[in-house]
C-alpha cells in the first residue's frame, strides 16, 4: 500500500471511530437520528443553503445528529458569499469528502496551456491514481446571522401530496405487497416480497407508508437489484446490519417524503449495533453509503415516473377509500402531485419489449413458476389499480423488468450449482 493510500485510509478510520463514537453514545441515550419519533412538520434532510444539494453518506448521518431544525448548512466562506456571518464562538461541524479527481491545465505539444477559441486556457479533470479525504466544517443556518427565516412546509393538502407520493413510489417499484391481519411487517428475501399489515391496522396513513418504505429498502437488497447479503437471520450480526442501512435509509426517505417514524418497531437492535459499531467503527461508513443507495434506488423510481410536477389539487380529497378486499388505496378522483397526464411511447415501447421478453421466459418455467408469476401480476394490478396512468405504465415496465431479471439471475446460480455437482438439468 502506498503512504497516499495509506492516509486515506487511515483518515477515513479517524472519522469511522469519531462519528461511531458519537453514535453510540446517541444509541445509549435514545437520541440517534432514527431513534426519535418525528411528525410530518420536521424539516428534510440536511442540504447546502447555497448549491441546494443534500449532503450525502455519512456526512448526512453526522448532520442528523446535531440539535438543530433548520435543514440549511454553510461553510463559513459560502455564508459570508451571500452576505450573512457565522455568530462569534460558534463551531462547526467536521464532514469529509473523497477527492477522486483534480482539474488540470491541458498542455499542447510544446508542453505550453493549450487555449480554447476565446483564449482562455482549457481545462480538464484527471482521475487520480490515489484519491484522499479532504475534510471541511459547516454551520446550521441556526449559527449564521442574515440569513432568511426557514419555515417548515406543512398542510393537510401537503401531506395528502405526500401519501400520494409515497404510493405511487411503491406501485413504480413493482414490488409485490401482501396484506395481512396482525402486526407483522417484513421482506421475504427467497420469495421476494414484501408483507405488511393492512392499512386501516395503523394509526394514521403515514405511519403505513413509512412503515411501507422500510420494508421497501430491505427489498432494494434483492440479488436482482443492490445485491446485498441478505441471507442472516433474525438474531445475527448479518441480520442487525441489515436493518441498520434499512432504519438509516428509511430515516432519509420519510425526511425527504414528510413522512412521521415510530422508533419502536426496531429498538431491539440497539444493543446489537452499539456492539457492531464498538467492534468495527467503519461499517458506520459502510451502512451509511448502502443505505445512501437505498434512498438513491427508491427515490429514482419518482423521477421515472415523471420529471415535471403537475399543480396540486385546490382542495385535499378523502385520505383512503376502502376496496373490495378490505385494504385501502388513495381516492381515484385525484392524481399524484407529480405526474403527467400520459405517458411518451418510448415507454409503451419499453413495457412492449418487456413483456414480450417476460411472456417468452415464462413459456419455459416451470407449471409452479408460472403460477406464481401469474399471482404477482395479479397482485401488481390490483396494487395499481385507480392510480394515474403513467404510475402504472412505471409500475408494469418495473415488474416485468425485475421478474425477467430475477429469473435469469435464479437460472444462472442453478446452472452453476449443477456444474459444480455435476448434475443434468
Amino acid at each position: 500500500m502506498s503512504k497516499e493510500q495509506q492516509n486515506t485510509q487511515n483518515a477515513q478510520e479517524q472519522y469511522a471511530e469519531a462519528i461511531a463514537a458519537e453514535l453510540i453514545a446517541h444509541l445509549k441515550s435514545g437520541t440517534a437520528p432514527w431513534q426519535k419519533p418525528w411528525e410530518p412538520t420536521m424539516s428534510g434532510l440536511p442540504y447546502n443553503h447555497l448549491t441546494g444539494k443534500t449532503y450525502s453518506g455519512s456526512n448526512t448521518l453526522k448532520l442528523m445528529m446535531q440539535p438543530y431544525n433548520d435543514p440549511r448548512w454553510l461553510t463559513y466562506k459560502q455564508a459570508q458569499s451571500v452576505g450573512a456571518q457565522v455568530r462569534k464562538g460558534e463551531k462547526g461541524v467536521p464532514l469529509i469528502r473523497l477527492i477522486t479527481h483534480v482539474e488540470r491545465t491541458v498542455k499542447d505539444e510544446n508542453g505550453k496551456p493549450a487555449l480554447d477559441d476565446q483564449g482562455e486556457p482549457q481545462k480538464e479533470f484527471v482521475k487520480l491514481d490515489f484519491p484522499y479525504i479532504k475534510t471541511f466544517s459547516v454551520f446550521n443556518a441556526e449559527q449564521i446571522d442574515g440569513l432568511p427565516e426557514w419555515k417548515p412546509i406543512h398542510s393537510p393538502q401537503h401531506e395528502w401530496e405526500n401519501h400520494q407520493r409515497a404510493e405511487a413510489l411503491l406501485a413504480a417499484s413493482g414490488a409485490e405487497i401482501k396484506h395481512r391481519y396482525g402486526d407483522a411487517a417484513y421482506y421475504w428475501p427467497s420469495e421476494d416480497h414484501i408483507v405488511l399489515p393492512h392499512k386501516e391496522q395503523f394509526p394514521n396513513a403515514g405511519l403505513y407508508y413509512a412503515t411501507a418504505l422500510h420494508e421497501l429498502g430491505h427489498w432494494t437488497g434483492h440479488e436482482s437489484r443492490l445485491n446485498r447479503e441478505l441471507s442472516g437471520g433474525y438474531g445475527t450480526l448479518s441480520y442487525a446490519r441489515e436493518e441498520l442501512r434499512a432504519e438509516i435509509a428509511s430515516m432519509m426517505l420519510t425526511r425527504q417524503l414528510g413522512l412521521p417514524h415510530d422508533p419502536s418497531r426496531h429498538a431491539a437492535y440497539v444493543g446489537t449495533w452499539i456492539q457492531i459499531l464498538t467492534d468495527e467503527p467503519t461499517e458506520i461508513l459502510k451502512a451509511a453509503r448502502d443505505a445512501d443507495k437505498i434512498q438513491g434506488y427508491v427515490m429514482g423510481l419518482e423521477k421515472e415516473i415523471s420529471q415535471e410536477p403537475k399543480k396540486a389539487p385546490a382542495a385535499p380529497p378523502e385520505p383512503v377509500e376502502k376496496t373490495t378486499n378490505n385494504t385501502a388505496r388513495p381516492s381515484e378522483t385525484v392524481q399524484t402531485a407529480f405526474s403527467n397526464d400520459g405517458a411518451e411511447p418510448s415507454r409503451h415501447g419499453s413495457l412492449n419489449m418487456l413483456k414480450h421478453q417476460y411472456l417468452m421466459q415464462t413459456a419455459t418455467l416451470s407449471t409452479a413458476d408460472k403460477q406464481h408469476r401469474t399471482v404477482l401480476e395479479h397482485a401488481l394490478e390490483k396494487t395499481i389499480s385507480g392510480l394515474p396512468a403513467d404510475v402504472q405504465l412505471q409500475a408494469r415496465i418495473n415488474f416485468y423488468r425485475s421478474q425477467t431479471q430475477a429469473a435469469a439471475n435464479k437460472y444462472e446460480v442453478t446452472a452453476e450449482r449443477q456444474a459444480e455437482t455435476g448434475l443434468d438439468r
